[in-house]
């Protein structure tokens, strides 16, 4: 074989090989990006079940708290009779 023929040869060999390389990392990053994608989902949903318990939480509050003081919504702001 003569010198260029290998030296065409080894070089589409590097270039396979890199080519190869190449693909496989863009794969795994694209992999490790989409499951940040799942991640950022599940906090995002744990998240929203914390704000929805604190709201009701809240709620339940400020029913409780008008029962005991029902003239606390009706009137206006201290001061203004």
């Amino acid at each position: 074989m003569s010198k260029a023929a290998k030296l065409t040869f080894l070089g589409s060999c590097v270039f396979a090989v890199g080519t190869i390389w190449f693909v496989h990392k863009a794969q795994v990053m694209e992999r490790d990006s989409m499951y940040q994608g799942v991640v950022r989902d599940q906090e995002r949903k744990a998240q929203r079940e914390r704000n929805r318990r604190e709201f009701e939480e809240t709620r339940a509050l400020h029913a409780e708290l008008t029962r005991e003081q029902p003239d606390v919504g009706k009137s206006g702001p201290p001061g203004h009779d």
